[in-house]
């Protein structure tokens, strides 16, 4: 969905920017966290002059 690596997956898991949940060797992530944190680091783009 995010059409990112593993290991960006990994750093932001690490890094505390993403919430997950791991049973065995597979990591959930819920929608609607993905959703707040795209938000939260949302940038609008900047409009030429």
């Amino acid at each position: 969905m995010l059409k990112i690596s593993p290991r960006t997956a990994q750093t932001w898991r690490d890094e505390g920017k993403i919430s997950f949940s791991q049973v065995g060797n597979k990591i959930y992530y819920k929608l609607s966290d993905i959703e707040r944190t795209m938000q939260e680091y949302y940038n609008k783009s900047f409009a030429k002059k």
